[in-house]
């Protein structure tokens, strides 16, 4: 709430500012944010790559969740006292996908279980939502040594989808290989 909040202000503040062309970005719990924005507030983002995210907080950890989507005291009539929280759970928010989606994770995450995006993946394609999906082999949550081909598999996309300048699938990753010569020669 608190993003598309600062959105819509910013946007009312700066007339440079495209509220029809608002993306977001997430690694992680952030991940699971980014597409939390995406389906609670779909006519607001447009577009969300989300890296590694924690989708489904019952099964992640419990720590996480009561920590960073707060604890609720409660008292029953006889004074005793128990915690409630809210975990969400980005899959029951599927069916409300209207823009562009990357999800992506490591295949041998060692922090969120890639089957939480796997599920997130599954709950997509029940609602029949279309997305894109990037598994980073041999990686684990921060995906090591494909860390720059990430970054910009997430630039083209924003570009692709915010800017509508898209790279052609028929060169390499020119950023990647900017000190190799493109020509074929040593």
């Amino acid at each position: 709430a608190d993003k598309k909040v600062t959105v819509e202000q910013l946007a009312n503040r700066y007339s440079f500012i495209d509220v029809d062309k608002v993306g977001i970005f997430g690694h992680s719990g952030g991940g699971f944010m980014s597409t939390a924005a995406m389906l609670v507030y779909p006519d607001v983002f447009k577009v969300a790559v989300s890296s590694s995210g924690n989708h489904d907080n019952t099964i992640y950890n419990n720590w996480w969740s009561e920590t960073h989507h707060g604890v609720k005291e409660v008292k029953d009539k006889d004074g005793k006292v128990t915690y409630e929280y809210k975990i969400d759970v980005n899959q029951t928010l599927a069916k409300n996908l209207k823009g562009h989606l990357l999800l992506t994770t490591g295949d041998i995450d060692n922090n969120v279980n890639p089957g939480i995006t796997i599920r997130m993946a599954n709950a997509l394609i029940k609602a029949n939502k279309r997305f894109d999906f990037f598994m980073m082999p041999g990686q684990r949550h921060g995906y090591g040594s494909m860390t720059e081909y990430f970054f910009w598999l997430k630039a083209d996309y924003f570009s692709k989808h915010l800017l509508g300048v898209d790279r052609p699938n028929n060169v390499d990753i020119l950023e990647m290989n900017r000190d190799i010569p493109q020509n074929g020669k040593n």
